[in-house]
């Protein structure tokens, strides 16, 4: 069966992987250029689900079907890419931002980048901002694609942008923002060039932003001409040139614009008397036939010839070579014309342009390697004070480590007077006294010096018995706790602290409020390759709209006000941290009847 684009733009559609990886090849083996294929293949298909996600026709992962049904016909033309059969548009870096592992968004990102011609260059997720800076001074991006879907890594995104500015890169690179924490007035706050809330948007908008096809500007270095002439010599070579050939030139810019003295080239004015009725400026020279080395010759206002070389290269033009002004032999002209300005055979003029020819190729090597120099020497500096930006925040990580250390001091004296404390009591016969005031010694060392390790759920455990027994001691007729945790379970790695300020929590907010008192449980067990902890009070319960508002910070990462389940968000947040996607947190209560926070995370020893 032949080749056809309409199945090709169906197959994307449909999300058929097999099918569009048969019909690329079909393309491919019909001659069809590659280029086409992503064109007026994929790009169109993608057009056509991106509408349909926009209508709400079509969910996320219906997207992503088709994004990674289209990925598979990319990988054929991969190949054809590399081998430079299909010139990118643009050069994007992509990365989910530090403190943020979520990568569905920006993996459609890069798919859809692909597929319209740019290059992409995937940093994955969790990225430091000095990550992110690194490849921009390696890459040399056209933009610089920020996600992230957790409103706490929101702030990760400024400081990405803030350290490209210290790097001295902000300016080089379009930045362009997504994810569900942020919209146009946030990240026009943080300094981002533009925001999108998906993928389908962010392609057209990149587009937008850096012209995706077109051309950078042409410029020439402003030490070329010196360097090239040498100092101060310009001039006299102009005058060599006038002695040699008696023609005049001058240097200008692409808007005309001379970049050299003019010298003698407008004393043709001289000659304007003699210009008068002069018949030589109605004989044409665009039809001349000889090797003038791709010159423009014309004549001007009164008949003169000029020669125009331009001054070009890969990026375009950048400015030309005037020459003038003669006479081409044959021409009709006065006596006094011909004796005033040069008259040329074909053959000189040939020469003349053979000569600017020179002088042009010269001049644009030249300024080609001035401009890959200045880029690095500009690289180079921003290196040079990224580097030195990065030792100014290592030796302040330095001086706040040993702030800690010296902050230690007063702890060590705390733990050492508590247990001191704690055996004069056990002495004095004070054995309810000495248990408490151990579990507090244990109970502070523990939260102060492992809150940035993970521990054994054992440890947790311990830690929540001690906290437990404190508060059962200040009240003993008002609080019962129960700690019912599986031994198969205990092994299992947590990040440090998750647990205790749940049961805080309980006690503070639950059980303290109600006149009677009540009871918290805390149970847990293993369900597979998960461990589910549970921790359930009897207590007040939470409000309505505190458990929405603790809702918003959870999942829509916003929120106003203060809400006092601040510590819930926290945990939930640090175990994402912990275990990605791979992990639960809910909460359930009532009003007057308590409340029961679940925690799901994976089994892990490590």
């Amino acid at each position: 069966m032949p080749f056809s684009l309409e199945n090709l733009i169906q197959a994307v559609i449909n999300g058929n992987a097999v099918q569009v990886r048969e019909e690329v090849k079909k393309a491919l083996a019909a001659g069809v250029d590659p280029a086409r294929i992503i064109s007026d293949g994929f790009v169109a298909a993608m057009d056509v689900v991106g509408e349909r996600f926009e209508r709400n026709e079509i969910y996320v992962t219906d997207l992503i079907i088709t994004a990674r049904a289209m990925h598979t016909g990319l990988k054929e033309l991969k190949p054809f890419m590399l081998a430079g059969q299909v010139q990118p548009v643009g050069r994007a870096i992509i990365g989910t931002v530090q403190g943020d592992i979520h990568d569905i968004g920006k993996n459609l990102l890069g798919i859809m980048l692909e597929a319209s011609g740019f290059e992409v260059i995937d940093l994955g997720v969790n990225v430091a901002p000095t990550t992110f800076v690194e490849a921009v001074i390696k890459y040399h991006p056209d933009v610089l694609c920020l996600s992230a879907l957790l409103s706490s890594t929101r702030g990760a995104m400024g400081e990405t942008i803030a350290a490209l500015q210290e790097a001295g890169w902000r300016s080089k690179v379009k930045v362009v923002v997504g994810g569900t924490p942020l919209n146009e007035t946030i990240a026009a706050k943080m300094g981002a060039d533009g925001y999108a809330p998906d993928a389908t948007a962010a392609v057209q908008l990149i587009k937008d932003l850096i012209g995706a096809g077109q051309k950078r500007q042409a410029v020439l270095a402003p030490a070329t001409l010196d360097l090239f002439f040498g100092e101060g010599s310009l001039e006299d070579l102009q005058l060599a040139f006038t002695r040699m050939t008696g023609l005049h030139l001058v240097m200008v810019d692409a808007a005309g614009n001379p970049l050299t003295p003019l010298g003698g080239f407008l004393e043709c004015s001289r000659h304007c008397h003699l210009l008068q009725g002069n018949p030589a400026k109605d004989v044409d020279v665009t039809t001349l036939a000889g090797n003038f080395k791709e010159a423009f010759i014309y004549r001007c206002h009164a008949g003169l010839v000029e020669i125009s070389y331009p001054l070009a290269g890969e990026d375009g033009t950048v400015g030309a070579i005037l020459c003038g002004h003669c006479l081409l032999e044959g021409d009709p002209a006065p006596a006094q014309l011909q004796a005033a300005v040069p008259v040329l055979s074909i053959k000189d003029l040939e020469a003349v342009c053979g000569l600017l020819s020179f002088v042009s190729g010269q001049i644009m090597q030249l300024n080609a390697v001035l401009l890959v120099n200045k880029e690095l020497e500009e690289q180079r500096a921003s290196f040079i004070h990224f580097l030195k930006r990065q030792h100014q925040l290592e030796q302040a990580l330095k001086d706040a480590e040993l702030k800690v250390l010296q902050a230690q001091v007063n702890p060590h004296f705390l733990f050492n007077s508590l247990n001191t404390i704690a055996r004069l009591a056990l002495f004095e016969g004070a054995a309810t006294t000495e248990k408490m005031v151990r579990a507090l010694a244990r109970l502070m060392r523990y939260s102060l010096y492992q809150v940035k390790e993970t521990v054994t759920l054992a440890e947790e455990i311990a830690a929540v018995r001690d906290y437990l027994f404190i508060q059962e001691t200040r009240f003993p007729d008002r609080l019962q706790s129960q700690v019912l945790v599986e031994e198969d379970v205990l092994e299992a790695r947590v990040p440090c602290m998750v647990l205790q300020p749940l049961v805080e929590n309980a006690v503070i907010h639950g059980l303290e409020p109600k006149e009677e008192g009540g009871r918290i449980t805390v149970s847990g067990r293993r369900v597979g390759d998960q461990v589910h902890i549970e921790i359930k009070d009897d207590g007040i319960g939470i409000p309505p709209e505190v458990q929405k508002a603790i809702f918003d910070l959870q999942v829509r990462g916003g929120s106003k006000g203060q809400v006092s389940g601040l510590g819930i968000v926290n945990v939930y947040r640090r175990l994402q941290h912990q275990f990605g996607s791979n992990c639960a947190l809910d909460v359930t209560s009532t009003p007057g009847k308590g409340t029961c926070i679940q925690l799901t995370f994976p089994y892990t020893k490590e």
